[in-house]
């Protein structure tokens, strides 16, 4: 293979490695944001909304680096 085409397929192995660990990450994010919202109600607003904005932050990262990676594997 040239090296062009090596080159091709190791950057569409990054892309679609970045897309499985934001799978990753989102599932786990659902668990920080679902902790976050428990406390909030539990009446711990304190350490529940600090949580919250921390799943907020991880889910727009996620989203953005998600839409990048899409956006690459199709040219």
């Amino acid at each position: 293979m040239n090296k062009e085409k090596k080159y091709e397929m190791n950057e569409k192995q990054k892309y679609i490695g970045i897309i499985l660990r934001n799978r990753k990450l989102l599932k786990i994010n659902v668990l920080i944001l679902s902790i976050g919202l428990g406390l909030a109600i539990l009446g711990y607003e304190n350490i529940g909304e600090p949580i919250i904005w921390l799943g907020i932050i991880i889910f727009g990262y996620t989203t953005v680096t998600g839409f990048m990676a899409r956006k690459q594997l199709k040219k």
